[in-house]
């Protein structure tokens, strides 16, 4: 039997652990589905062991369920860090490392994978696959230590060409300049707010420094998980490239493999939840799907009409309430007749202007006002419109059944209510 590691090398599977069991906390061990009890037990106590202050025990019908309970305001760093900086290597890992880069600087024409297990042979005394250090030659080239070039029907690896500029030691650095201080200041804002925020957590760790200056008061910390799934598509956004994705529906379960071209990053600014907008060619349209539904990415080739679905997008985004592109290619038309008390309502006005998304609004006479949007799916609108009930003298659409729902649901509260 495997002795327990609290490191890993596979990320997305303790990341998929995570969010089922710890994050949204309502799974238990009956349901690991093709997993086993084994792996379910090693995965929690190697979670527990970096979230042993946040971890919390509950019971249910269903059996005990374990979760994690933080106040995202209250913590200095973001605890789900922690999976990141828990990356496992082997022994083999290391003095490949070493081999490597001693050999190819003192050989910078480049060597190829079959090359370089000889020589580390001969001069070192080890014995490696020539496919293990293809493996890793990949992987240092995919991290910018290594360039490859072709010659023939072989890869040639050589070292990254120098800077121009020589950099300052860094210790140097700390000496010599007033402004280190206040770059930890940044890093400290900067690990609590921006995407990949774990890197700056790992500069603080490494300065033995911590955040004492900022708390966030949106502090969206398990969005972090979806940090290595969120590089791989801005990559291929830069590259132009395809992709497909592994993407599991959050209602049916189902497993797709979805093909697009990835354009933007859309952010919600009230749940903090990411998305990738894809260009779709199969269904000619665009498509936003959410990044913690994605298990994996897969970059295919570069696209030669980015830049097109690009103009095209920015046409088309104006008439997008939230994040669905469905629904009538020209768009719904949704009316709102509002009753606003002029001069001691004036707030409600000036929220309807800063929240409008492009929709009109005009004034019909004393007191009403008129709100006319036209979107993809006025029902995205829905919880919008909602909020401003007693205030809503009519509403009318082109999307029968979103207005019907809105109605009912009104109706329904108006019986709740009226019945007490």
């Amino acid at each position: 039997m495997g002795e327990f590691q609290e490191l890993i090398r596979d990320f997305h599977k303790i990341r998929e652990y995570m969010r089922q069991f710890f994050i949204y906390g309502f799974q238990v061990r009956g349901e690991l589905g093709d997993k086993s009890a084994r792996t379910y037990d090693n995965e929690r106590r190697r979670v527990e062991s970096w979230l042993k202050d946040y971890a919390r025990y509950g019971y249910t019908e269903r059996k005990k369920h374990v979760y994690i309970s933080v106040d995202a305001k209250s913590v200095p760093c973001n605890p789900l860090y922690a999976a990141w900086k828990s990356k496992s290597f082997t022994d083999n890992d290391v003095l490949l490392h070493f081999f490597l880069l001693d050999l190819l600087a003192r050989n910078p024409q480049g060597l190829g994978a079959g090359e370089l297990a000889d020589q580390i042979c001969e001069e070192y005394g080890l014995l490696f696959d020539s496919q293990t250090v293809r493996l890793k030659l990949k992987e240092y080239e995919g991290l910018g230590l290594l360039q490859a070039r072709r010659k023939g029907k072989s890869l040639l690896y050589s070292p990254m060409p120098a800077l121009d500029a020589e950099p300052l030691p860094i210790e140097s650095f700390r000496e010599a300049s007033s402004l280190w201080s206040k770059l930890l200041i940044a890093v400290q804002f900067f690990q609590g707010s921006a995407p990949f925020g774990f890197v700056g957590s790992t500069i603080l760790d490494r300065e033995d420094f911590f955040n004492d200056l900022f708390s966030f008061g949106q502090n969206y910390i398990v969005h972090t998980l979806e940090d290595g799934i969120l590089h791989q598509l801005l990559e291929a956004i830069r590259e132009n490239r395809t992709v497909t994705l592994e993407y599991r529906s959050q209602r049916s379960q189902k497993a797709l493999s979805i093909y697009g071209i990835p354009l933007k990053i859309p952010v919600s600014t009230r749940t903090g939840r990411r998305y990738v907008c894809l260009y779709l060619p199969g269904g000619r349209r665009f498509a936003n799907l959410r990044l913690d539904c994605i298990s994996r990415v897969n970059p295919g080739e570069i696209y030669s009409g980015a830049q097109d679905l690009h103009r095209r997008l920015e046409r088309c985004l104006p008439r997008c309430w939230g994040v669905s592109f469905k629904g009538n290619s020209h768009g719904e038309e949704l009316c709102i007749r509002l009753f606003i008390e002029e001069g001691k309502e004036d707030y409600i006005l000036r929220r309807l202007q800063r929240e409008r998304r492009g929709g009109s609004i005009e004034r019909l006479g004393e007191n009403e006002y008129l709100y006319r949007g036209i979107f993809y799916d006025t029902g995205e609108m829905l919880s919008w419109v909602k909020t401003f009930t007693g205030r809503i003298l009519e509403i009318r659409g082109d999307n029968r059944a979103v207005v019907a729902r809105a109605l009912t649901d009104w109706e329904r509260m108006y019986r709740l209510y009226s019945d007490g």
